[in-house]
C-alpha cells in the first residue's frame, strides 16, 4: 500500500465508518487484490467490508445504468438468477448450467 486516505465529510453523531482510497504500487497488486476481495465476506469481521475499482465518472454511470438493468431484471424474473459478469448481465435457470449474456452498453 502507497497511500490511504478516508473520504467523504464526517458528521457529527454519524458512528458509520467512512470509505477509505488506497493506492497500490502497481496495476498487478490492483488486479490480485479486487480479484481477493470477493474472499472478505467470509472472514468473521470482514463482512461488510466492501472492495470496488477506481472508476472514472462514465465508467460510475455506466455501471449505475448496469445495476439498475440487473434490478430490473430480478424483479420481471425472479425464477432465473441474475448476476454481473465482465460488464455484461448473465441469467440463468436456477437449476440450469446453461447461462446467456447481455451486454449492456451506455
Amino acid at each position: 500500500v502507497v497511500s490511504t486516505q478516508s473520504t467523504g465529510v464526517k458528521r457529527s453523531g454519524d458512528t458509520r465508518p467512512r470509505p477509505v482510497k488506497f493506492s497500490l504500487r502497481n496495476s498487478d497488486h490492483v488486479a490480485q487484490v479486487l480479484r481477493s476481495a470477493k474472499r472478505l465476506h467470509t472472514k468473521e469481521g470482514y463482512k461488510s467490508v466492501y472492495l470496488c475499482p477506481d472508476r472514472t465518472v462514465q465508467e460510475r454511470k455506466s455501471y449505475k445504468m448496469l445495476l439498475d438493468k440487473l434490478k430490473e431484471k430480478r424483479e420481471s424474473e425472479p425464477n432465473r438468477t441474475h448476476y454481473i459478469r465482465n460488464n455484461r448481465i448473465v441469467s440463468s435457470d436456477m437449476n440450469s448450467n446453461s447461462s446467456e449474456g447481455e451486454v449492456v452498453k451506455s
